[in-house]
């Protein structure tokens, strides 16, 4: 995915995942890094779904539709080459919970247009909020991405798979690798180096146009970064639209 399509919320390069229920919530709030009991209704939050090692497997927009003692209506906004295989895994742990998983994509318009979902998620990599596209799946832990700068992560919620990882991360300032917005054309999964180094010190994790995020190490921040290989096309940093949080 290229330009436009990798950088805002373009329909056909996006899945909806739908959970309906009278637990769709709790079981979400056991399943991802964000606290859908407590999100009140139609209103949009960025959250992780992550492996048992803390890793992300996919990320979402998602929306608390309705919710009612007797039922909830959630939908989760993703990345559609990754939506099958997160359905699959997510219904796995279902079990006798008392909600229905279903792909929804049909439900896109309708968000655009009734729930404001371009106000949510315009321009994703200018603003520094990268979406877990097949090439980044299982690489990366949500601060690496920046998640809890940038609401993703609740640190006051229950248990999630690889929430103990995640917190541990936070707490003992074990984050070695940022995402930082830079100018620059490149594809997903470009390594980035840093001048006259043959190690690679990260990789482009989202683009849109001539601007992109990567993911490197912080100590790499202020070097010069190069695209590609130790002599590759200089990448220019530019300043992210928000701070990071160093911790709690």
């Amino acid at each position: 995915m290229e330009g436009d399509d990798n950088g805002g919320m373009d329909k056909n390069n996006l899945a909806v995942i739908r959970a309906t229920g009278a637990e769709a919530a709790s079981f979400l709030q056991g399943q991802l890094s964000n606290d859908f009991v407590l999100l009140p209704a139609n209103q949009w939050q960025l959250a992780a779904y992550c492996s048992p090692k803390g890793r992300m497997l996919a990320s979402f927009w998602g929306i608390k539709l309705t919710s009612t003692p007797e039922s909830q209506d959630i939908v989760l906004v993703l990345s559609k080459d990754i939506a099958a295989a997160t359905l699959k895994r997510l219904s796995m742990f279902v079990m006798r919970a008392k909600l229905t998983l279903t792909a929804a994509d049909e439900m896109l318009p309708e968000l655009f247009a009734m729930h404001d979902l371009d106000h949510w998620s315009e321009r994703e990599v200018t603003r520094g909020v990268a979406r877990i596209t097949a090439p980044l799946v299982d690489l990366f832990v949500p601060q690496m991405l920046n998640y809890e700068s940038i609401g993703g992560v609740s640190f006051k919620k229950g248990c999630y798979p690889g929430q103990e990882i995640v917190a541990r991360s936070q707490f003992r300032g074990a984050i070695k690798r940022r995402t930082y917005l830079v100018q620059a054309m490149s594809s997903v999964g470009c390594e980035v180096f840093s001048s006259g180094n043959d190690e690679s010190v990260g990789v482009v994790v989202q683009i849109d146009g001539d601007h992109a995020l990567i993911c490197i190490q912080t100590s790499s921040a202020s070097a010069d970064l190069r695209l590609g290989s130790k002599d590759g096309l200089a990448l220019k940093m530019l300043p992210l639209p928000y701070p990071l949080l160093e911790d709690i």
